[in-house]
C-alpha cells in the first residue's frame, strides 16, 4: 500500500479519504505523500538501495529522495576535507603557470565548471574533453604547472593516462575524487576526497558530482579571498 492514494487507503480501512488525510496530519506529517515517504524509508532498511526511487509513488517523493541524497553528499564533504587541503590546493593554483583540467564521462561537467571558474579568477587554464588531446597537453607541462584531475571512481583509464603523462612532465597533481583508496588518490600529490552518498545506487555518481562541484566552489572562493589568503 506504499503507493496507494487516500481513497484506496480509505477503502481498505473502511473510512473516508478525509479521515485518512486527517490521521496522517495528526501523526505529524504534512499529508499522505509525506507519510508514504516516511514508510518507504523505514521499510527500505536492509533492502537493495536501488529499489527506493523506482517505487516512489509521486513526483514529491522523487523530489524528497533526490534532495536528501544531495544534502547528505554535501554534509559528507565537511567530514572528508581538511582546511589545510584547500589551503595547499590554493597555494598550488596561485603559484602555477597554467592549470590543466582532466576528466572523462560524467566528471567532465565538473572539470568544465572548474575551468570556467578558475579562468574568472585570473588563472591560465587548459581543458579538453577529448582524452587524446588531454594526453598531448599533459605532455607539454612542466614543474611550474598543475593538473586538476576529476574522477568519481578514481579508476577511469583515460584520466589516469593523462595524469601519468603530466607526472612524467613534472607537473603537480590535484585530484578530486570520491575514494581515498583509489588509484588516482594514491598517485596524486594532493587528493581532495569528497564522497557522494546516496540511498539509491543509481544516484551515487549524481550525488558525487554535486560533492565535487562543491569542492570546486570552495577552491574558487578561497582564491577570491581578500589579500589572496586561502
Amino acid at each position: 500500500m506504499l503507493n496507494a492514494n487516500a481513497q484506496q487507503v480509505a477503502a481498505r480501512a473502511d473510512v473516508s479519504a478525509a479521515t485518512v488525510v486527517r490521521a496522517a496530519r495528526a501523526a505529524g506529517f504534512t499529508g499522505l505523500p509525506h507519510l508514504r515517504l516516511a514508510l518507504a524509508r523505514s521499510s527500505a532498511a536492509g533492502e537493495e538501495p536501488a529499489a527506493q526511487i523506482s517505487r516512489a509513488g509521486s513526483p514529491q517523493e522523487v523530489i524528497e529522495l533526490i534532495s536528501a541524497s544531495h544534502i547528505r553528499s554535501l554534509r559528507a564533504v565537511r567530514s572528508t576535507l581538511e582546511t589545510t587541503d584547500i589551503e595547499r590546493a590554493g597555494t598550488l593554483l596561485t603559484g602555477a603557470r597554467r592549470v590543466l583540467l582532466v576528466a572523462s564521462g560524467t566528471s567532465l561537467a565538473v572539470a568544465a565548471d572548474a575551468a570556467f571558474r578558475l579562468t574568472l579568477n585570473g588563472i591560465t587554464v587548459q581543458h579538453s574533453a577529448d582524452s587524446y588531446s588531454a594526453v598531448l597537453l599533459a605532455g607539454q607541462l612542466d614543474a611550474e604547472d598543475v593538473v586538476i584531475a576529476v574522477s568519481h571512481s578514481g579508476e577511469t583509464r583515460q584520466t589516469l593516462e593523462t595524469v601519468q603523462a603530466a607526472q612524467g612532465s613534472g607537473a603537480q597533481i590535484i585530484a578530486i575524487t570520491s575514494f581515498s583508496s583509489s588509484t588516482l588518490s594514491k598517485v596524486a600529490d594532493l587528493p581532495l576526497v569528497a564522497m557522494g552518498v546516496s540511498e539509491a545506487q543509481h544516484l551515487v555518481e549524481s550525488s558525487s558530482r554535486i560533492a565535487h562541484l562543491a569542492v570546486v566552489d570552495m577552491l574558487c572562493a578561497a582564491l577570491a579571498l581578500p589579500g589572496g589568503e586561502q
